[in-house]
């Protein structure tokens, strides 16, 4: 069976008399779905825009919230390859400012050579996403929309099954704790439950290690103790440590874990890009607290963390957040690329733990239905 997205099409509009906002807007096409992205550059004479909306024909798929550093904002959001056929067959791509009483509100970032946006073809594409907004709400950070309550109810639940049964064994066989971070601590220090309509579940665990190359080594030393406890290990195309799930369980209900450690700088380290200036003891000696009437556990200073990484506004819910397009110095890059496994590691890993630990890197694209079961689109 042929890919459809093989005869899918992107290419931008013609040049048109609209006047622009200072900006570029892309968009690409690729194996897992859409990819929009782009730069918006203040006018020095002008309040900085509040919102990006990005529009397929008119409609709002998601609104992403403006964060400008240095006169210039970057966006970055997914349309998942799932959710591709609910947009019509040719398909009008737009990122309109939305920021009423701005002067530029309205404004479209024009694609390269100064169109108002893209034109997409997926012949394959059966419409009908307007309805499914309508019943869902816009595309959530990840490309998806969000499950219907019931159905995040359920997912919600298999994540704080799946988190007290990997603690244990972190307790357990590792002697250390696994704490919750990111938006589901950020949850639970806002209302002990889940950020509406939050639909992952981020975790990590203190190294003991101080060079990233150790870390690295550490977290395979750890995935091969969870590969061998019954656990499935699911590496990204940076080959980063690392996503768990349990073997029996659904391929949507998993963990995203990570290292956090301190080389010594005053700063903790950790994926998704992060270099925070706090104490590695903080997370080292974490604390029990509550999460939708479970024990969980979180690091010491819960608020100290949620500032350092959200900013000092991270009490206000802000429903189009997304840390995709956060600027990252090259030298926490850099230093966070080093803990990634390589492309030769990972093969060795995944040849002595066939099922257990998966490189998506090394996954075969095809058939879509199994690519789709080992790690989902």
């Amino acid at each position: 069976m042929t890919d459809p997205l093989f005869s899918a099409s992107i290419t931008p509009v013609s040049q048109t008399d609209i006047s622009p906002a200072p900006g570029v807007f892309q968009v690409q096409i690729g194996y897992l779905g859409l990819r929009l992205s782009g730069i918006l550059n203040q006018k020095a004479e002008l309040p900085p825009p509040e919102r990006i909306s990005l529009e397929a024909d008119g409609l709002s798929l998601r609104k992403e919230t403006l964060r400008f550093d240095k006169g210039t904002a970057q966006f970055r959001c997914r349309v998942s390859r799932p959710l591709l056929v609910r947009l019509a067959p040719d398909t009008l791509l737009e990122a309109r400012i939305d920021s009423l009483g701005h002067p530029l509100h309205d404004a479209r970032l024009p694609a390269p050579g100064g169109g108002s946006g893209w034109r997409l073809t997926l012949p394959h594409a059966i419409g009908g996403m307007a309805e499914e907004i309508a019943r869902y709400g816009p595309v959530e950070k990840k490309g998806h929309l969000t499950p219907d309550a019931a159905m995040l109810q359920e997912r919600q639940a298999g994540y704080l099954e799946l988190y007290d049964a990997l603690r244990a064994v972190f307790e357990r066989d590792l002697n250390r704790p696994l704490f919750i971070l990111y938006g589901t601590l950020l949850g639970q220090v806002r209302a002990q439950d889940f950020i509406p309509g939050d639909d992952d579940f981020d975790v990590g665990y203190p190294s003991r290690a101080t060079r990233p190359e150790a870390v690295r080594r550490e977290a395979i030393e750890i995935m091969c103790t969870l590969a061998e406890q019954g656990f499935v290990i699911v590496l990204n195309a940076s080959g980063r440590p690392f996503r768990v799930r349990s073997a029996d369980g659904p391929v949507w209900c998993h963990l995203d874990n990570r290292p956090v450690f301190t080389p010594g700088d005053g700063h903790v380290w950790l994926h998704k890009q992060a270099r925070l200036p706090l104490h590695l003891a903080d997370f080292e000696d974490s604390e029990e607290a509550v999460l939708r009437g479970r024990k969980v556990l979180r690091p010491l200073r819960p608020e100290a963390f949620l500032e350092a990484y959200y900013g000092p506004e991270w009490r206000v819910p802000d429903p189009g957040y997304s840390n995709t397009a956060r600027p990252v110095p090259k030298m926490v890059t850099r230093g966070l690329s080093r803990i990634c496994l390589s492309g030769r590691e990972q093969q060795e890993l995944a040849k002595r733990y066939p099922g257990r630990i998966i490189p998506e890197r090394w996954q075969p694209l095809y058939p879509l239905a199994d690519y789709a079961e080992s790690l989902g689109f």
